[in-house]
């Protein structure tokens, strides 16, 4: 019985103590790691008053393991927010007008203060996963000072 009681006894300590982290990490507000990955519709705070929201993404890249006669691109369309302040600025990867990208920088400038917005990678790539797999946008988002 005693072995019952001392057991008992530390999982409800460890229960409290689990409970009391969970309820202080929900107070804190959650800022996503950059970079992120952003599905279409959907946001991701990068600091207290920044969000990035990918609004669309158009991918006309040649799929994996297919021989094209053009690259293609895929380009996102994304909206930064900070405050009531919002701008939607476009990026591309792949064959964009004359050059070939493997990134994209947009410089937006928001309530006085300008963030640099990279797009490194659009995934999955074209031919990788079962055709309606998810696309999501890697982005970066940085202040600049």
């Amino acid at each position: 019985m005693k072995r019952f009681t001392k057991w008992y006894g530390f999982a409800l300590a460890g229960l409290l103590a689990v409970g009391c982290e969970n309820r202080d990490k929900a107070i804190q507000p959650q800022l996503e790691q950059n970079p992120v990955a952003i599905r279409i519709d959907q946001s991701a705070r990068i600091s207290q008053n920044v969000n990035v929201t990918v609004e669309k993404i158009e991918d006309s890249r040649c799929p994996a393991n297919a021989v094209c006669v053009w690259m293609g691109f895929a380009k996102v369309t994304f909206t930064l927010k900070s405050g009531t302040a919002s701008q939607t600025s476009d990026l591309c990867l792949g064959m964009c007008g004359q050059q070939q990208k493997t990134s994209d920088v947009a410089v937006i400038r928001l309530d006085d203060r300008s963030y640099e917005v990279t797009l490194s990678e659009i995934r999955p790539y074209p031919g990788t996963k079962p055709d309606g797999t998810p696309q999501e946008a890697v982005l970066s988002v940085t202040e600049k000072k």
